[in-house]
């Protein structure tokens, strides 16, 4: 387990099915005992009870892992549910493939996909969730179905971004295109140059060059260093042009340049880039994350960074900290990839952006400093969701794979979108199973009597 949030839960038991049938089994035992229950993918959610449960039975899924690309759909890869995209880039690089899978190699395939998931690739192929073919599923029941755009389609819909309130994923079929190694970026900017770097993510986000892939801002602060830290990363297609200095915005008429602190460029398989970013995120520690939406703006960018250095005062001189925050652009044509075989749950409209997914990472090494951490959580997202409001460029999107334990993603994909989250969630779990049983991650508002815990 990732964070020790998850790794500190102790069920009571955990089993390990080797096949979809072991699955439902395992599920119809546990209802018929009305036994609480987690289920494990990739393990890197950090709020307890993710996918790990104390007092409960965690289904390991890890078994499922058979991966392989139909001998009459060469366009196609066949996923078991306990695959980790580590183990999905490692089977497509050296065949030339890739799919729109998540930027961190240890991430479960299904879990990443039930919250959405931004990609290396989203900028031409959409999110995670978009690139999905089909998914076969255990209902409450214990029956096992298909979900496709063509057959039960209003669940297929619901599974690309609804998170886990619907059933067990035991195997999925995704999209793959063709994806030679990759052009990966890095530079660090000295803090001076902050602005300009915003202003050259928004230019980025508004308008990204063909070659680019993808862009994320991060600003931290560095325990080592004992100072904060801003710097860019690209991913292309070939070698991008970067600038080889940035205008100091606040030097009045001097028009002084500075230039950047590091630069390195690689190139890189899809599993080579993932595991350069499993690095920003060690294993081991407590976790929290967070995540705010806003409109793309230079402006609120800073007003955000500024925010930032303020609370992070409050927190860094705990044990192990580590605390940034990664500024990741949504485009208009990755929205426009949201809208393949029928549209996902997340309600993003191209119309309404483009936008900036805010993400807050932090982790520290010791437990009595949970209650802090906690407050700079939730002072963080208020204090950048009331200036954004003020400035009118807050989105009410909520991203769910990197959201805060208290935040409410599924509420914030609009009225009609919930409305049919729960219209499904009482045809395929009247019960509420998936509410009440299985009570780790972001759960729909239960509107049925509850189910009774031994």
């Amino acid at each position: 387990m990732w964070s020790l949030f998850q790794a500190n839960a102790r069920p009571l038991c955990r089993v390990k099915p080797r096949a979809t049938r072991d699955v439902a089994a395992v599920l119809e035992i546990l209802v018929a005992n009305s036994c609480p229950f987690a289920v494990l993918g990739g393990g890197t959610s950090p709020f307890a009870g993710a996918s790990n449960i104390d007092g409960g039975v965690t289904i390991d899924l890890g078994s499922l892992n058979s991966i392989r690309i139909p001998e009459d759909n060469p366009a196609v890869v066949e996923v078991g549910g306990g695959v980790v995209w580590a183990e999905l880039y490692r089977f497509l690089d050296p065949l030339n493939l890739s799919s729109a899978g998540t930027r961190n190699s240890l991430t479960g395939v299904v879990g990443s996909i039930l919250g959405g998931g931004i990609s290396f690739f989203s900028q031409r192929h959409g999110w995670s969730c978009d690139n999905v073919v089909s998914f076969e599923v255990v209902l409450a029941n214990s029956s096992v179905v298909q979900a496709s755009q063509h057959h039960n389609a209003e669940l297929f819909w619901a599974l690309r971004g609804g998170g886990n309130n619907f059933g067990i994923v035991t195997s999925l079929t995704l999209d793959t295109f063709p994806q030679a190694p990759s052009w990966y970026t890095f530079q660090r900017w000295p803090m001076r140059a902050l602005e300009s770097i915003f202003y050259r993510l928004e230019q980025l986000t508004i308008d990204m060059p063909p070659l680019i892939q993808m862009v994320a801002t991060t600003l931290g602060w560095s325990p080592h260093l004992q100072e904060f830290t801003i710097s860019e990363r690209l991913v292309a297609t070939s070698p991008p042009e970067l600038p080889r200095t940035q205008p100091i915005r606040n030097a009045g008429a001097n028009s002084a340049h500075t230039a950047a602190l590091e630069e390195y460029v690689y190139v890189k398989t899809t599993l080579e880039m993932a595991q350069k970013m499993d690095r920003m995120n060690a294993e081991g520690f407590f976790n929290y994350f967070g995540s705010v939406t806003v409109r793309s703006q230079a402006e609120i960018n800073m007003e955000i960074a500024n925010i930032f250095f303020d609370e992070v005062e409050h927190i860094k001189s705990a044990r192990g900290v580590q605390v940034y925050i990664v500024y990741n652009p949504v485009t208009v044509p990755a929205m426009e990839q949201m809208r393949k075989r029928g549209g996902n749950v997340l309600g993003l409209n191209p119309q309404g952006g483009p936008l900036t997914i805010v993400n807050i990472n932090l982790h520290w090494a010791t437990e009595p400093d949970t209650p802090r951490m906690r407050t700079f959580m939730r002072r963080m997202i208020a204090r950048i969701e009331d200036r954004a409001r003020r400035d009118g460029v807050h989105h009410p999107y909520v991203f769910l794979n990197h959201c805060f334990e208290e935040q409410l993603p599924l509420a914030s994909y609009g009225e009609g979108n919930v409305a049919r989250l729960h219209a499904l969630a009482s045809l395929v779990d009247p019960g509420g199973v998936f509410q009440v049983l299985q009570p780790g991650h972001h759960k729909l508002q239960p509107t049925h009597p509850r189910l009774g815990m031994r």
